[in-house]
């Protein structure tokens, strides 16, 4: 009995030593992980500040452009008002000196017609009576005919100083239709530069968040296995101490029942689900005993189920994720862990085989088969990182 138990406490030392060797290995990937979450996460603040600076520059163009647009317009229209009164200005100059060409034929059309015989009797000093009425009558039709020439000619003056100022605005309205015109291509450019400038950093950004998100999911799942890792190892190490209690127990023969350190259980009260392996048999049970034969107490934080027959079904009890599926490499053989809502898992241990395309982050529903069992299944399950009675969650 002695040399069977230290064979099985051996063995179970090598399989927590391995245990610990991949406690070890996924400790340091997860330190890497986080190392490379880090900096990460710098370079994606970087280039979150970098595409905020652009964006600022790039809506201050923004403004720039379209107030150099109102600009512009508010020009064009000026500039459109003063082409039009420049043109009606040219069209009245050129009215005003028709009329006074007019003027001055008219004039010269009745002096012909009916003041051109008193003038000549005057001009050979032979004047008669209505000679003399002519020319007086000429007078002050000259005189009439001067007076509105000359207020033409002060109008055509008037309007010639008129169309030189109105010259002068266009050219100044064109001078800033050109400076803003040409502000306005540079800023084009400057913007487009700025444009491409954030499209560079939302990619790389893009990328970045990628590569954060992967490596962000690397150590979820580092941090997952290694607390699986962690509750097989608690497992183990419970079992060893059992062992060497047991072998303890053979040397000194004891009488009274020995205490073990009190393990945290958590009570459930939902409703009930099916059972990882029809038809089996349970043959040990969740919680304290007394060992028959040595006479300490244990606490069993799982439940062991008889299999019907060699190669039985174990299907999952509750619909969740695969956070472990692994040969233990022990007395554990093959394990699987269940991840389920509100921070409980489902332990499936002393598996066979495991069923095709079970893998760390399958999701599946109720029902699923996850694996095969020769003899027996141990199933845990937790909450809260608690021990809860697995009886409790499962119909037999």
């Amino acid at each position: 009995m002695k040399a069977l138990l230290s064979f099985l406490l051996l063995t179970t030392l090598l399989f927590t030593a391995s245990v610990e060797s991949k406690i070890q290995q996924s400790t340091k990937q997860l330190n890497s992980k986080k190392n490379q979450y880090n900096k990460m996460d710098r370079e994606l603040s970087q280039v979150a500040k970098k595409i905020n600076i652009a964006k600022k520059e790039q809506n201050k163009l923004a403004k720039k452009l379209s107030k150099l647009a109102k600009n512009i317009k508010k020009n064009e229209v000026i500039f459109n008002r003063l082409q039009k009164e420049d043109k009606e200005h040219s069209l009245t100059l050129s009215s005003l000196s028709s009329n006074i060409d007019e003027n001055q034929q008219k004039f010269l059309d009745l002096v012909a017609k009916n003041f051109s015989l008193a003038l000549a009797l005057e001009e050979l000093k032979q004047p008669t009576k209505d000679s003399v009425m002519m020319k007086e009558a000429y007078k002050l039709y000259a005189k009439k005919n001067s007076k509105e020439i000359e207020a033409l000619r002060v109008n055509i003056d008037t309007l010639k100083i008129k169309k030189e100022r109105l010259k002068l605005k266009k050219l100044n309205i064109k001078k800033a239709i050109t400076t803003y015109e040409t502000e306005r291509t540079e800023y084009r450019s400057k913007k487009k530069k700025q444009d491409l400038l954030v499209k560079n950093l939302a990619r790389d950004r893009a990328i970045y968040k990628k590569r954060f998100n992967k490596i962000k999911t690397s150590r979820r799942n580092l941090e997952r296995k290694l607390a699986k890792l962690k509750i097989i190892k608690r497992t183990n190490d419970e079992e060893i101490r059992a062992k060497e209690e047991r072998r303890e127990s053979t040397n000194n023969h004891p009488i009274a029942p020995k205490v073990v350190a009190s393990i945290p259980k958590v009570n459930y009260k939902g409703g009930k689900t099916i059972s990882p392996l029809k038809g089996a048999r349970l043959i040990k049970k969740f919680g304290t005993y007394i060992d028959p034969i040595y006479k300490f107490k244990i606490f069993n934080k799982s439940i062991t189920l008889k299999a019907p027959h060699t190669g039985s079904k174990v299907r999952t009890v509750l619909a969740g994720k695969v956070v472990f599926a692994e040969n233990s490499g022990g007395m554990l053989g093959k394990v699987v862990i269940v991840e389920h809502a509100k921070k409980m898992h489902t332990i499936y241990a002393k598996l066979s085989r495991l069923a095709p395309g079970i893998h760390v982050g399958k999701k599946i529903s109720t029902g699923v088969i996850i694996g095969k069992v020769d003899k027996s299944l141990m199933f845990e399950v937790t909450k809260n990182n608690k021990h809860m009675n697995p009886l409790k969650l499962i119909k037999l």
